[in-house]
């Protein structure tokens, strides 16, 4: 008796199967057939109308294994393939793909329960690495993508949005040591608004740039002191207001975390500045009739605006480019789906 029979694909990453007129001896048993296709491949199940159909065994000469649901000669329902590398695929298939729910386990020791879509990782799923380190969450065309959780095996963990893989989005990232961000990521790294908390009670409200306090911020020291002003790298760079617990405002200049200059902000009588019904600090040697007069830094009273380099007449602001301290309102972190 003779069957025609297709020959499965070996490796299962081309999803289509390959078919041959060549005859292959049967031999007919009551549960099934046996049989070895002339490429040395074998098989051991249910035929209907000369093709692979029902529940069956294929081994392939290379040493790949699948056993389960066939389904007009392709690999469909629930099955089990083994790799000859010790991979090994537990789940539903569908004309030979992997497609649906999964198990899929390495010889290594990582494993993956969840989602699949045309042989690739595809939804939601767990995601065990073999020193313990574990990522669950969405998954699209085998990356981590969407949102998700993830928590390394040293104590760290990440809950929020991924792309390609990596940190992407609104997010929250823990440190083992309790230090905590929750803001924004772009590949991986900070990026944009977020907050910044130390264990110690120590946090920064404000903008990032690769991974680094780059822009407008606010630092809030445990004891209750607060800094206003511009970042560069991680370190206070250009104008700020300090305030102290309870105390007075100062305007700081800073270069590359270091101060450079700071003034006192109080309104002095004998120069008097106002604007926007807003009394103001100017500090100049130039006063005239009591009254703030010629060019110098002004400050507004409340500490919210610098003019570097001011220019005043009888007590009123004519020019100067104003720079307006951060206000945390304004540096709002953005929301996962934001």
């Amino acid at each position: 008796m003779r069957y025609k029979l297709g020959v499965l694909n070996k490796s299962l990453s081309l999803p289509r199967l390959f078919y041959t007129l060549a005859g292959t001896l049967v031999a007919v048993l009551a549960n099934g057939a046996e049989l070895s296709l002339p490429n040395g491949d074998t098989y051991s199940g249910d035929l209907v109308d000369s093709q692979r159909h029902g529940q069956g065994v294929y081994q392939w000469r290379e040493g790949n294994r699948y056993e389960g649901r066939f389904d007009k000669n392709r690999m469909h329902g629930e099955g089990t393939f083994t790799w000859s590398d010790g991979r090994n695929y537990t789940g539903d298939f569908v004309e030979d793909r992997r497609e649906g729910f999964g198990l899929l386990v390495w010889k290594n020791g990582d494993k993956y329960e969840g989602g699949f879509s045309n042989n690739l990782l595809h939804g939601q799923g767990r995601f065990t690495w073999a020193n313990q380190d574990v990522y669950e969450g969405s998954f699209v065309d085998g990356r981590r993508s969407g949102t998700g959780n993830f928590v390394w095996a040293s104590g760290a963990q990440y809950s929020g949005e991924f792309k390609n893989g990596v940190l992407h989005g609104a997010g929250t990232y823990r440190w083992e040591d309790g230090r905590e961000y929750l803001g924004q990521f772009d590949a991986g790294a900070k990026q944009g608004r977020g907050v910044f908390r130390w264990p110690n009670g120590n946090r920064y409200v404000g903008e990032f740039d690769a991974d680094l306090r780059t822009g407008q911020g606010i630092f809030y020291w445990r004891d209750g002191t607060i800094y206003k002003g511009i970042f560069e790298k991680g370190k206070q760079h250009g104008w700020g207001v300090k305030r102290q617990p309870e105390g007075p405002l100062d305007a700081q200049f800073w270069d590359a975390g270091t101060l450079i200059d700071s003034h006192r902000i109080e309104v002095v009588p004998r120069c008097a500045l106002q604007d926007d019904g807003q009394a103001w600090m100017f500090h100049s040697d130039e006063c005239l009739n009591g009254l703030a007069h010629g060019e110098g830094l002004a400050v507004s009273e409340d500490g919210d605006l610098i003019i570097p380099r001011a220019r005043i007449v009888l007590g009123k602001i004519v020019h100067g480019d104003a720079i307006e301290m951060p206000d945390e309102s304004q540096l709002d972190t953005p929301r996962i789906g934001d």
